[in-house]
């Protein structure tokens, strides 16, 4: 009877262990949400990465921190100056993503955001890189609506991909802005119901209202 009691007394502690662990994650997580968007300059993106990625070598049964440090330097990318530099932030949150990969498996969001840093390695250098890169980045937005066509992040990443290479080629922009009419119909619905997880990528509604507006 006494090993009995000693055994619940082991496995309550556990468990209230567990739920101190899952609340200090989510506050953890929620406060870099917070700084990232707070963060303007590389400098603040990288800071919030480096943040993001600690979190994940705490919980490497967790993506979504290595997803969202990839999504800060995917930004700082954009954000900064110089081939080479653009390119440094990019290669570390395409590593970012495939450790995340590594550790938890593939979905449609860990795709999307290995597609967007992709993007931003080819738009630091169009010219030299289009015709390498541009099936390559068309390919990994596919392979993540395969997971989920209705993932409003990778339906605006393609759409995006699409205009450029509308441009390029000269052609119309009509699938292009379809497919942001489409995301911005998903981020819609996306808003209209309540995910379990309050840590759920969120982000791009306002790519797409930007873009659809463009296409009117």
């Amino acid at each position: 009877m006494k090993k009995y009691i000693l055994t619940i007394a082991i496995t309550f502690i556990g468990l209230l262990n567990l739920m101190a662990n899952d609340s200090s994650y989510v506050e953890a997580m929620k406060t870099q949400l917070q700084q990232f968007d707070e963060a303007k300059s590389p400098e603040d993106f990288q800071n919030v990465a480096n943040a993001f990625a600690r979190i994940g070598e705490m919980n490497t049964n967790e993506w979504l921190p290595k997803y969202y440090a990839a999504f800060a330097l995917t930004n700082a990318g954009f954000r900064t100056e110089g081939i080479k530099e653009k390119d440094a932030f990019f290669k570390q949150a395409q590593d970012l993503i495939d450790k995340a990969v590594e550790e938890n498996g593939e979905n449609s969001e860990l795709v999307a955001m290995k597609g967007y840093a992709l993007m931003g390695e080819l738009a630091a250098d169009p010219a030299s890189r289009g015709q390498q890169m541009s099936g390559l980045v068309m390919s990994t937005f596919g392979k993540a609506l395969s997971y989920d066509s209705e993932n409003p992040r990778a339906m605006i990443l393609m759409a995006q991909m699409e205009q450029g290479t509308a441009k390029f080629f000269g052609t119309g922009p009509e699938k292009a802005c379809g497919m942001a009419k489409k995301s911005l119909q998903l981020f819609e619905l996306e808003a209209s119901y309540v995910n379990e997880n309050p840590l759920a990528p969120k982000w791009g509604k306002d790519m797409a209202e930007k873009m659809t507006q463009q296409c009117q």
